[in-house]
């Protein structure tokens, strides 16, 4: 099984996501024995504003609920970075012991 780990965000100044990118990827790298794979993207939604995204797909459940109250903490404690954000946790027991991407609800693929 695989333990997903979402987050996706909205902040306040590009410059200082960009510093919390960059923070998180070490939290991340911090995990590197037990993640499978994993993303940190910031950009820009349609308004304008700066966005914080990560996706972090965990081979370990006990590592990634440890992970997840970690960045959570985070967040939390940068609150004023942001103006809004969302963690979402999932498990991919399809994928367990194999190289698949996650499938949740519906799915549509070109």
């Amino acid at each position: 099984m695989h333990r997903v780990i979402n987050l996706t965000s909205e902040g306040t100044d590009k410059t200082v996501i960009a510093g919390h990118k960059t923070a998180i990827r070490n939290m991340i790298d911090a995990y590197s024995a037990n993640v499978h794979t994993a993303e940190v993207n910031d950009g820009t939604n349609e308004e304008g504003n700066p966005t914080l995204a990560v996706d972090a797909d965990f081979n370990d459940a006990t590592k990634a609920n440890t992970f997840n109250n970690e960045l959570r903490a985070y967040v939390q404690n940068n609150s004023t970075d942001f103006t809004k954000a969302r963690i979402r946790v999932h498990d991919c027991f399809h994928a367990s012991n194999e190289n698949l991407p996650c499938e949740i609800g519906d799915v549509w693929q070109l």
